[in-house]
């Protein structure tokens, strides 16, 4: 699945040709199958068709909002298809009950299995959807039959803008409520890449929130058996499973029975559950982010990329107000993390003659080993996707937010044109592939995310 958000005011709609080998990368993504989300029989359809969308009048419409756990809220939008995205976001919020602040909090998402759009508050959804099919073939691999057959749905959920330290200072118990259901979503769904620890001490205050305080004679081993992916990410499940007829190692179950009633000792209620699984994930460098996906060349001294005819690796790429974190999508490994400040970056489109070549986004930081050579002292790192041009977006737009903001706490932030714009580059490097030094699988720059714990 295609994901990412779109700051639509900063698309560019020209079509710029880059001249070098060095900027093109053949489509190697899989096309993304259509897949519908449980609990969700249709999704928004936008004409007569609809399950979820019914005409009042020539004007009002009813319209079906969805959260994050599949749940979805009906509101009537008395302008009808001319309705704002901000107008939509308020009703929502006042549909909910929560308090003034969560219009900051939260925001509509336009969204499908294919792709996933964060309107700004003068988007008008259904307009947006008239050109869903071309937005699919802008910033996926999809094919054109699916493209036309995939039908999108509103989503209300956090703002990928709002900022982690106003976050810290929420109290009012519906918002927090709110937040930790999109954090459990992440966690559970494998967006986030954290650790089989990590998943377990959150699987324990999930068990706790299903099911009360832990009891060592109601909750003997065995209880959570079937329940497993209830509180914990498929991927942790998935080495625990049968094999060959043999029983399941309980070993995954026997530590999340601890967790629980280590949690059990610390929290008095459900509501301290939703604040301790949120102040868990704060910790994490990629909480909040949003995410896109891309690929970038495998290190040619691996095996695999011998066997495979060096093969592109894909990865996901995690932005939010933080910074850039690039994920192996195979393994859900972080393979680099970086503040703002810590990096440069720019966007190539591919050539307009060649459409079968990938967009470039670029990340330029400095060597770990900070070698006095200056062809040595940076690395850069090349990522091949269509979504690129909205990863560029999504930068700038953060770093904007953070250059404006009361407080001004990325410092001095280098600009993509600083030092990694093509006009710097051109004359000074040579952009044959691999000639440069390149981020490498082997020798990576890499921050690891703190848990705090």
């Amino acid at each position: 699945m295609a994901t990412g958000a779109l700051e639509l005011s900063h698309i560019k709609r020209e079509n710029v040709t880059a001249k070098n080998p060095d900027f093109q990368r053949l489509h190697s993504e899989e096309s993304a199958a259509i897949r519908r989300p449980p609990g969700i029989k249709k999704s928004i359809s936008w004409g007569n068709r609809s399950d979820y969308t019914r005409s009042l009048s020539p004007q009002a419409l009813t319209v079906a909002v969805f959260l994050v756990e599949k749940s979805g809220r009906l509101l009537n939008l008395e302008e009808g298809r001319n309705t704002e995205a901000g107008t939509i976001n308020t009703i929502m919020s006042e549909n909910l009950s929560l308090p003034p602040i969560a219009s900051q909090v939260f925001c509509v998402w336009l969204i499908s299995p294919l792709l996933q759009l964060q309107l700004k508050s003068h988007h008008r959804p259904f307009r947006l959807r008239q050109v869903w099919p071309e937005l699919l073939r802008k910033f996926t691999n999809t094919p054109d039959e699916v493209c036309e057959k995939d039908e999108p749905i509103l989503c209300y959920q956090r703002s990928s803008f709002f900022p982690l330290a106003e976050e810290r200072r929420i109290k009012d118990d519906r918002v927090v409520r709110r937040l930790f259901e999109e954090a459990k979503h992440n966690v559970l769904c494998g967006n986030y890449p954290i650790s089989s620890k990590d998943a377990l001490t959150l699987g324990g205050i999930l068990a706790y929130i299903d099911n009360g305080k832990y009891d060592k004679e109601e909750h003997a081993p065995g209880c959570f058996k079937n329940k497993l992916t209830d509180y914990l990410p498929a991927w942790v499940c998935k080495s625990n499973w049968p094999f060959l007829g043999r029983s399941p190692n309980s070993a995954i179950e026997h530590k999340l029975l601890q967790e629980y009633e280590n949690v059990s000792q610390q929290v008095s209620d459900v509501k301290a559950c939703h604040k301790m699984f949120l102040e868990y994930c704060w910790n994490f460098s990629f909480y909040g982010s949003v995410f896109f996906r891309g690929q970038i060349e495998r290190p040619t001294s691996s095996l695999l990329s011998n066997i495979l005819g060096n093969s592109d690796l894909p990865v996901r790429v995690a932005i939010n107000r933080e910074g850039v974190h690039v994920i192996d999508d195979n393994k859900n490994d972080i393979l680099l993390s970086l503040a703002f400040e810590e990096l440069s970056w720019d966007y190539t489109p591919a050539p307009a003659h060649e459409p079968g070549c990938l967009d470039t986004f670029w990340l330029e930081f400095d060597a770990p080993d900070r070698s006095s050579d200056p062809e040595e002292a940076v690395q850069r790192l090349q990522i091949f996707s269509k979504q690129a041009e909205m990863m560029d977006a999504m930068v700038e737009s953060c770093v904007l937010c953070d250059e404006s903001g009361p407080h001004g706490t990325l410092g001095k932030v280098r600009c993509r044109v600083d030092r990694l714009s093509l006009s710097t580059l051109e004359g000074t490097l040579d952009r044959k592939k691999g000639s440069n030094r390149s981020f490498t699988m082997s020798n990576p720059f890499r921050k690891r995310h703190s848990t705090g714990h």
